[in-house]
């Protein structure tokens, strides 16, 4: 009778942890599948309705993305708070709140990627698209959703803007009054500085000198953010003695043109890597 008993427990017991194992296998596998599907990487990725911030632990674990998870009820997101400190992760990976889901605490096109895991029947495809950044995706239950660039977006392409050296932007949508959308590191950096941007990505070069020691892990060094949060996308080194404060860099949404003393080095503006190379003829 006893060793009947003991088998009985035991097999409860493989019920129960099993029970608790097929979950966390799945989030994994939904992870590792969202994250493919998605293409993201880094960024920002808001996860709703995830109570159990099961699927938000995996996503902060399984990339460089910043997650932020809204939940309605305080109890769940004290419980959530719990469980992702317990997951040894911090504000910096993932951040929970408290809200109403028919209004998201997240500025206007700040997010990269946008997940419902249920119950976010209050949620409106309006709502959506106000936090998502242009391109910015999201999965709403079964269906994808894309946010279209704007019309009236324009691009700064040339150190003055254009071709013609006519600082002179053709945006028809960022109007006064201005407000910060973000702040993001390097909150310091380099002189000199050049900046031009397409495709919802900003590229800096920053030069050669450094007045303190917080300047100089980005001397002579090329970084593209994300230009709608900020978000370090790559970056590589630049040669020493290169005057980054020339007009010799061009951005395009495909492609970056830089030019270097010998060549124009033609650089993917996604993942940073060489792609080409416009060498000069000389004449002997």
């Amino acid at each position: 009778m006893k060793c009947k008993w003991c088998v009985v427990f035991k097999l409860s017991f493989v019920l129960l942890v099993g029970a608790a194992v097929v979950p966390s296998t799945i989030a994994r596998e939904n992870t590792e599948r969202l994250l493919k599907k998605l293409e993201a990487k880094d960024g920002i990725c808001v996860v709703l309705a995830d109570t159990s911030c099961e699927l938000a632990i995996e996503m902060a674990r399984k990339s460089d993305l910043l997650v932020y998870v809204q939940l309605p009820s305080s109890e769940d997101v004290d419980r959530a708070r719990r469980r992702v400190f317990a997951a040894g992760l911090n504000a910096t990976r993932l951040q929970i709140d408290q809200g109403d889901l028919s209004h998201l605490h997240l500025a206007n096109n700040v997010a990269d990627v946008l997940i419902t895991v249920g119950g976010a029947s209050k949620l409106s495809e309006a709502e959506v698209l106000r936090v998502l950044r242009p391109q910015g995706r999201a999965l709403l239950d079964q269906r994808e959703l894309v946010k279209p660039v704007p019309d009236g977006t324009d691009d700064w392409s040339h150190p003055y803007h254009g071709p013609d050296n006519n600082p002179l932007s053709e945006d028809r949508l960022i109007r006064a009054p201005y407000l910060t959308q973000f702040l993001a590191d390097p909150r310091y950096g380099p002189a000199p500085q050049l900046a031009v941007a397409a495709g919802g990505r900003v590229f800096k070069a920053f030069g050669h000198v450094a007045w303190h020691k917080r300047e100089e892990p980005f001397l002579n060094t090329l970084v593209a953010f994300n230009g709608f949060n900020g978000t370090m996308l790559w970056k590589q080194p630049l040669p020493e003695g290169l005057m980054v404060h020339r007009n010799t860099m061009i951005a395009t949404p495909d492609t970056l043109f830089l030019g270097y003393d010998k060549s124009c080095k033609l650089i993917d503006t996604v993942t940073g890597r060489r792609k080409g190379e416009i060498i000069p003829l000389v004449d002997v």
